[in-house]
């Protein structure tokens, strides 16, 4: 019974949407030896912080709390291998917190050089029925700076960039849920530096909104949630959005 085994099962035909329960290393092993490359990769590690444990995102910091910052180095720069030669983009998510995340991921591995652009999700906050920017319980994603911005940064491998292919380098919406990354804005970057039938890696899938994005934009997904649970919910709410849709 190959459901049992999800890392085990084959990327589904387009539209298919491929969530498995596993790791990064496994999921770029099993991409390596079948000889899958993507055009896009999405990276949304959960950042650990080190100053104060667990304050930051108290749901996700004792699921993922042996993914250090060497091991996400890791992750990225052997993300290239699976990366398309012939033009490719890394998009990375990160915090603000401290110099080391940006000046070790930030470079997203040494094989990917430096990042060509990035950009920033502005979260709205939710106030009744209206959303602002105002309020005092913000959603910070930081220890230092109660924020309301999320950074991502892009790096490229192979022939991209052309003029049809940019994007508004900013968002601003409300999250559905904690760190939840804004599906519009997905399906933007999914719909401009892919075609239809294109496999689209996500490293760290959390809830896997990139997920949706790519059901909604008629792309293959291929994803890697570690932990059990949200690997489930995740699966529940792709199934939601597909209803929806």
């Amino acid at each position: 019974d190959m459901s049992l085994f999800p890392s085990l099962r084959a990327i589904a035909p387009p539209p298919g949407i491929d969530l498995r329960c596993c790791g990064v290393d496994e999921l770029i092993a099993w991409c390596k030896e079948k000889g899958v490359v993507s055009r896009l990769i999405m990276s949304d590690p959960p950042w650990l912080y080190a100053n104060e444990p667990g304050v930051a995102n108290p749901e996700t910091n004792g699921i993922y709390s042996g993914l250090k910052m060497p091991a996400i180095v890791a992750h990225l720069d052997a993300a290239y291998d699976v990366a398309d030669p012939a033009g490719s983009r890394l998009a990375s998510w990160y915090t603000w917190p401290t110099e080391e995340e940006w000046r070790d991921a930030g470079q997203a591995g040494k094989r990917w050089g430096k990042r060509v652009t990035g950009g920033a999700w502005t979260k709205l906050q939710m106030e009744g029925d209206v959303a602002t920017l105002r309020g005092k319980h913000l959603l910070g994603v930081g220890y230092h700076w109660r924020g309301q911005t999320e950074p991502i940064a892009l790096f490229t491998r192979g022939a991209t960039g052309r003029a049809e292919d940019t994007l508004l380098n900013g968002y601003v919406g409300a999250p559905t849920g904690h760190s939840e990354k804004p599906i519009p804005w997905l399906r933007d970057m999914v719909r401009a530096w892919t075609k239809p039938g294109d496999v689209v890696i996500d490293l760290y899938a959390g809830k896997a909104a990139l997920a949706r994005a790519c059901a909604a934009e008629g792309r293959r997904y291929l994803g890697a949630e570690i932990d059990p649970d949200r690997h489930a919910q995740a699966l529940t709410a792709l199934a939601r959005y597909r209803e929806a849709m």
